[in-house]
């Protein structure tokens, strides 16, 4: 497409990017924008001038695209390099090394023909990038929100937890910490935008005026954002909170099934305690004119009857309690 705004490239060569870029790009830009990362290794937000001492060319940085792996079941991020000015907006990603194969890279493919239809200055498609990171964004924790709440209702209304519940809990809580390590400083990029912190200013010759990159109504849009980003925020802290009271419920839980566990051994102990001692008695070699239950005629239902009446006496009052037969 020709005079195009917004140009998106996937590991482009250099015959493909150093035309595109502004004439004084900076060569840590050049370096990092031609770095290929490795998956493990995160994307972290920024977006800070470039120039001469003077005048500020062009912007320079990066968005963590955040991304989700069913398989390893862990979330990391795509690198998203920006170069903007007044004239463009250049996008480079860069397939990562040890992606896994269940991952996909980033399609902006549609977001440029929705700028170009549109013909927004590179601010504003800036503001449509931003958009659609935020969208991922609030879309991983969404999931990992509706996972958190199956294994709430397992632990908490169910009568036993699933087996593997400690290291579900230890996985989403460190689900939410990854996608809150991106979401401050996406929210702090964002403030630094609506706050006229990070910003390019030009004066246009015909009529002799300042213009801003990110103009009022470009940030209004990104109030938008920033709220989105909040909210996103907001729910990741609330999870982060409520699994740790979910660890302390599961701890609980496990601490009063082991306690049960040793009641039930203590009642059995108990049980066959005293069956136990009157078998050993009446087994002893002793002279039968010491045990005159010998000369009795039912004595052998005698000791079947003790034992019986000891034993029932014995598993209704443990039944009561609760550490037999018990739920």
């Amino acid at each position: 497409m020709n005079n195009q705004v917004w140009t998106d490239l996937t590991d482009p060569s250099d015959i493909e990017l150093v035309p595109l870029l502004p004439e004084r790009t900076h060569r840590i830009a050049t370096t990092e924008l031609k770095r290929v990362r490795a998956f493990e290794e995160e994307a972290f937000p920024s977006l800070e001038s470039h120039g001469s001492e003077s005048t500020d060319d062009y912007l320079f940085g990066e968005l963590a695209y955040p991304v989700f792996s069913p398989d390893a079941d862990d979330i990391g991020t795509i690198s998203l390099r920006i170069v903007i000015d007044f004239e463009r907006l250049i996008t480079v990603t860069r397939t990562p090394r040890n992606l896994p194969e269940d991952v996909k890279m980033p399609d902006l493919s549609g977001l440029l023909v929705r700028a170009q239809a549109k013909a927004l200055e590179s601010g504003s498609c800036f503001c449509f990038l931003m958009e659609e990171v935020t969208h991922e964004i609030n879309r991983l924790v969404e999931i990992i929100e509706d996972r958190s709440e199956i294994v709430e209702q397992l632990l908490n209304y169910d009568e036993k937890p699933p087996t593997d519940c400690r290291k579900q809990l230890a996985r989403l809580r460190n689900h939410f910490l990854q996608l809150k390590v991106v979401i401050q400083p996406t929210l702090t990029l964002v403030d630094g935008i609506i706050a006229d912190e990070i910003d390019l200013r030009e004066v246009v010759a015909e009529t002799q005026q300042e213009r801003e990159l990110f103009p009022r109504n470009t940030e209004i849009f990104l109030i938008a954002v920033r709220n989105s980003l909040r909210h996103a925020l907001l729910h990741a802290e609330y999870w982060l909170e409520n699994l740790d009271t979910l660890q302390d419920n599961l701890s609980d839980y496990l601490n009063r099934e082991q306690t049960k566990a040793g009641n039930r051994l203590a009642a059995m102990a108990s049980i066959m305690l005293l069956p136990t001692f009157i078998v050993g008695l009446y087994g002893m070699n002793i002279d039968s004119t010491y045990f005159p239950e010998f000369g009795w005629l039912n004595g052998y239902l005698f000791s079947w009857s003790a034992i019986a009446l000891i034993t029932v006496i014995q598993v209704a009052i443990f039944r009561k309690k609760g550490w037999i037969f018990g739920k």
